[in-house]
């Protein structure tokens, strides 16, 4: 018996979901070019106004219930989500409507900002990750869409989960060695201790390059949070500046992040595991379809991403 892939969402699924919502036409519409997970569409109506239409595949719900909990939770905590006008299914696919912020991700104007403009967002990122890290903490590890979903035991397990699931994908695609992730997980043994000591606080985990939408050198807002992580938030730093390094852009905004959070050395070498951690989560998305086309083996891709690995884990004291 051969499964059939779920239909993906359109364009004119994102202008019939604005229809039906608003009653009015739609001018232009255009999908977003980051995220690997869902469709997010930029849509323009005819009176001028515009929104943001995310959708997803029927096996995404519970994301989708996750964005609705989570905006309930933290909006009145002066988290700047976008507002939701609207949300339900359209033909079995989830969908929500959006209030559209000014702005753009983050990754997409980085290079255009200044030292002091990206020092500003680095201190308004870090302010509402406190008010997040305020909520109570969670029942054990990982990423949670809802309170009471199944958690990991430890912080060691989670980062466990990462280096598996990075392995598998290596595997799958048969196109790069698994070297890098076996070193990387040589180096984990080292931080077992550390990984003990991590409590199971709430944390935004993808306030990254993109999710972080910037107007004018400011922060505008934050974006597509279907989830809360519990766990070591500076797990988010090293994603953020993993994606950085990836793109060819200088850091400075993670520098100053963690001249935000003062950190220890030892959380300054806990930063630089988890940079090579993400480095072969990257590595592992070669030969992969997520909601875009397959991602193709890029050589030039692959040897930075690995510079940055070796990089990482040779810096830790």
């Amino acid at each position: 018996m051969t499964l059939e892939r779920p239909e993906k969402p359109t364009e004119t699924d994102a202008a019939e979901v604005v229809r039906r919502f608003s009653g009015r036409g739609v001018e232009s519409i255009r999908r977003f070019p980051t995220g690997l997970a869902h469709w997010v569409y930029d849509v323009r109506m005819q009176d001028g106004s515009g929104v943001v239409v995310r959708l997803g595949t029927p096996d995404q719900r519970g994301d989708f219930h996750g964005a609705l909990h989570w905006s309930k939770t933290l909006r009145p905590l002066a988290v700047p989500l976008p507002e939701l006008f609207a949300h339900g299914d359209y033909r079995g696919k989830p969908y929500l409507v959006l209030e559209r912020l000014n702005g753009d991700d983050l990754g997409q104007v980085y290079g255009s900002l200044t030292s002091p403009e990206r020092r500003l967002i680095a201190e308004e990122v870090c302010q509402i990750q406190r008010i997040v890290v305020g909520l109570p903490e969670g029942p054990g590890y990982g990423f949670l869409r809802l309170p009471g979903d199944p958690a990991r035991k430890s912080w060691g397990d989670v980062i466990e989960d990462s280096l598996v699931r990075s392995h598998t994908r290596i595997e799958a695609a048969d196109l790069v060695g698994s070297g890098s992730g076996d070193r990387v997980a040589r180096y984990a043994t080292q931080f077992r201790s550390y990984f003990s000591r991590v409590r199971p606080t709430p944390f935004l985990d993808d306030v990254t390059t993109k999710n972080v939408i910037v107007h004018a050198g400011r922060l505008s807002g934050i974006v597509d949070v279907d989830w809360l992580c519990f766990g070591d938030s500076l797990f988010t730093v090293a994603l953020t500046r993993t994606a950085l390094l990836a793109a060819g852009e200088d850091p400075e905004y993670t520098d100053h992040w963690c001249d935000v959070l003062e950190l220890t050395n030892e959380q300054h070498d806990a930063v630089r595991f988890y940079t090579a951690l993400f480095c072969v989560d990257f590595i592992s998305e070669f030969g992969h379809r997520f909601n875009q086309d397959v991602q193709q083996l890029d050589r030039e891709r692959l040897t930075l991403l690995e510079n940055i690995l070796n990089e990482s884990l040779n810096d830790i004291g």
